[in-house]
């Protein structure tokens, strides 16, 4: 019966002492940011294609999907270069991948090009490179807290979710009738996972 009031009351210790570890903190707010910009494209990209561009809504899933198999294939490939280098590598590598293509879709939308392809690639490199970053900052962050993984998982969920949440919100906060809000906020997570 007393485990779990233990556990629960050395929980904030824990959480506290992750907080302080540069390296877990550094990695889980780069994932999270990448995270972030991923909720940013969810919550903008049906105004931007159904509404802006008039994509008709029953074809919007194919988009989504097109990206969600750019996701999946980064994915499959990351697992594949890992016989090579380690997450480091190819999370330093990829994150400036990410930024690119992100400031690649601002520069297009503040064009306001009148045909919607110009944002589909930025918008497909963005998520497919998610397929990289996400799983590589999560095993950085996650590597040396075998001991603690449980307060360390919860912690980087707790991180991801609420950078994702607020980066949705600020989609909706800055709607202006275009995708700048859109890349705008993307960019932004971009640019923040670089500092990260």
């Amino acid at each position: 019966p007393s485990m779990p009031h233990n556990a629960l009351r050395q929980a904030p210790r824990k959480y506290l002492e992750l907080l302080k570890d540069r390296q877990f903190v550094g990695y889980a707010l780069t994932g999270s940011l990448a995270m972030a910009g991923m909720f940013a494209y969810i919550a903008g990209s049906p105004f931007v294609f159904i509404e802006l561009y008039g994509i008709p809504p029953q074809h919007y899933g194919w988009l989504f999907g097109a990206n969600a198999a750019g996701f999946i294939l980064a994915a499959q490939v990351n697992a594949w270069l890992m016989r090579w280098h380690g997450p480091a590598y190819w999370l330093s590598r990829t994150v400036w991948l990410y930024l690119l293509a992100a400031l690649s879709l601002l520069g297009v939308s503040l064009l306001q090009t009148q045909a919607l392809w110009p944002l589909l690639i930025p918008i497909f490199v963005i998520v497919a490179s998610l397929g990289c970053l996400l799983p590589n900052s999560t095993a950085c962050a996650m590597a040396g807290h075998g001991a603690q993984a449980g307060s360390a998982s919860a912690l980087l969920g707790f991180l991801q979710f609420s950078l994702a949440a607020s980066a949705s919100a600020m989609v909706g906060v800055l709607h202006n009738g275009t995708a700048q809000p859109l890349a705008l906020v993307i960019s932004a997570c971009a640019g923040l996972a670089i500092v990260c």
